[in-house]
């Protein structure tokens, strides 16, 4: 399933979104941007972990913006609203949780 965003990337100049693991409250999502494409802003819609595992993609809130690079994570805080932007060509994946904690 991943192979599938990474042959996409190179010619989309939308976000590519697929989930690869949906089971039990937990899913993964990855997401391939190509450079200089945006996921527009939102809100996550529940406790979410961002990797990314190819590219730099910079997350942007009203107040800041981050650059995070290749193995780097980040646990985006609920009701947080973002964006992110893909500074390379980059994959990331969403690791969002349903469980309350």
């Amino acid at each position: 399933m991943l192979s599938e965003v990474i042959e996409k990337l190179s010619c989309n100049d939308q976000p590519i979104i697929k989930t690869i693991y949906d089971y039990n409250q937990t899913k993964i999502v990855a997401i391939g941007l190509r450079r200089g494409v945006q996921l527009t802003e939102h809100v996550a819609p529940c406790k979410a972990t961002l990797l990314v595992i190819k590219g730099e993609v910079d997350f942007n809130t009203e107040k800041e913006s981050r650059r995070y690079a290749c193995f780097e994570s980040y646990e985006i805080p609920l009701n947080l609203k973002h964006s992110v932007m893909a500074w390379d060509d980059a994959i990331i994946l969403l690791f969002l949780s349903q469980e309350l904690s």
